[in-house]
C-alpha cells in the first residue's frame, strides 16, 4: 500500500470516528436532558452515570499507558532512522581478498 493510500485510509478512518464520537455526544446530551419518570428512575440514572464515569476514567487511564508506549516506541524508530540513515551515507568498506 502506497503511503498516499495509507494515508487517505487513516483520513476515512479518522472522520468515521469522529462522526462516531459526535453522534455518541448527541445521544449522551440527549438522553441527560429528558426528565426521570420516577425516583427509582433518577436513581438508576444515577449509577448509570457513576459507572459511565468510571468507564470514561479507566479509557483516559489506558490511552495515556498506550500514548506513553507508542511515545517510546516513537523514540526507537527515530534513533534506528537516524542509525540506518547513517550507515546508508558512509562509503562502502573495500573488502581485500
Amino acid at each position: 500500500m502506497s503511503s498516499s493510500t495509507h494515508a487517505a485510509v487513516i483520513e476515512r478512518q479518522t472522520e468515521r470516528w469522529k462522526a462516531r464520537a459526535q453522534a455518541k455526544q448527541k445521544w449522551l446530551e440527549r438522553a441527560l436532558a429528558a426528565p426521570t419518570k420516577s425516583s427509582a428512575d433518577a436513581k438508576w440514572r444515577e449509577q448509570w452515570i457513576k459507572d459511565a464515569l468510571a468507564a470514561v476514567k479507566r479509557g483516559q487511564v489506558e490511552l495515556q499507558y498506550r500514548a506513553g508506549l507508542t511515545d517510546i516506541y516513537a523514540g526507537h524508530l527515530s534513533v534506528l532512522e537516524m542509525t540506518l540513515m547513517a550507515a546508508a551515507e558512509q562509503k562502502p568498506k573495500s573488502t581485500q581478498t
